[in-house]
């Protein structure tokens, strides 16, 4: 049976990955889904269940190191291996950097703790156990990861640290067995955009002035 944890799964890429990952192996596999909506990764877990996969879910916020971490161990304690690891989870924006006031840049920070931390960490955690079992890394990118426009310097700067972070841990890991590859995937029809930062920080979709009150994903 595969072990495979995957990221940002309450929705989105990454629910439908899981979708199809149940679809296509049935009984063969169990799927670790991480993200911070528990509710939407309850629902995306029984309809990977009704197709004969294990599922576990783990709510987790990636932008926080030790949640990264928990969601290693509780995999372990589940099911005492990792074969692949999803780094899917992450969140948008869309702003010119002019429109940016300076105040409000600290979320240029917290959308590089999501983007790139989160798949960093994640994936620290894992790499002992994925080099045991020869496994898979996957990342999720963009196409916003290899070239950048208007509106997208956040963006474009997080998803460019990924691809220069996993294609060197790609040359990093060729001898242990361990893949590493690399997703861009260009316009997805998801609520990853609606959600997403605009110049204040707040989600773009959202009509509340409060921040942060629509920030799930």
């Amino acid at each position: 049976m595969k072990i495979i944890v995957i990221t940002g799964a309450s929705d989105g890429i990454g629910a439908e990955m899981a979708r199809q990952l149940a679809q296509t192996h049935r009984a063969g596999v169990a799927l670790v889904l991480a993200a911070r909506n528990e509710a939407q990764l309850t629902q995306v877990a029984a309809q990977c269940a009704a197709h004969g996969a294990q599922t576990l879910v783990v709510k987790t916020d990636v932008s926080v190191e030790s949640e990264c971490r928990q969601l290693v161990a509780a995999t372990l304690a589940r099911f005492d291996r990792i074969d692949a690891l999803i780094n899917n989870a992450g969140m948008s924006a869309q702003a010119l950097f002019e429109d940016v006031k300076a105040e409000d840049l600290a979320w240029y920070e917290q959308l590089m703790r999501i983007n790139l931390w989160g798949s960093v960490w994640c994936t620290h955690a894992a790499l002992p156990y994925l080099k045991q079992s020869r496994g898979s890394i996957v990342a999720v990118s963009s196409l916003a990861g290899l070239i950048g426009v208007p509106g997208r310097t956040a963006y474009s700067a997080t998803k460019f640290a990924m691809t220069g972070f996993f294609e060197a841990l790609r040359a990093e890991l060729k001898a242990t067995g361990v893949s590493v590859t690399t997703a861009y995937p260009g316009v997805v029809a998801t609520q990853i955009r609606y959600r997403g930062f605009n110049a204040a920080g707040v989600a773009a979709g959202c009509q509340r002035p409060e921040r942060r009150r629509c920030h799930e994903r």
